[in-house]
């Protein structure tokens, strides 16, 4: 059963600042494919401010902080940003 895949306003407008870089984009479609998979899988589980949220490397350089909600199967995007700036 796949999950569904839902882009919040944040991860909108954080996309907004990677949308020029083709190998993120490339790589990001990579992963949500993944995600909509099984998204239990795919990344690891933050602690602290992010308690609840995992993350996954994009293109080295870059994260994607995500949110499972396994009682509906529903995948929350929270925003895409370098990764010196995204914790």
């Amino acid at each position: 059963m796949t999950w569904v895949v839902m882009r919040t306003d944040t991860f909108l407008e954080s996309l907004k600042t990677v949308k020029k870089n083709k190998d993120v984009l490339a790589e990001l479609d990579k992963k949500l494919i993944r995600l909509s998979k099984n998204p239990l899988h795919v990344g690891g589980w933050l602690s602290g401010e992010l308690h609840g949220k995992k993350s996954t490397r994009i293109a080295k350089r870059y994260r994607l902080i995500f949110t499972p909600d396994e009682m509906e199967r529903v995948v929350y995007l929270n925003w895409i940003d370098h990764r010196e700036h995204v914790y």
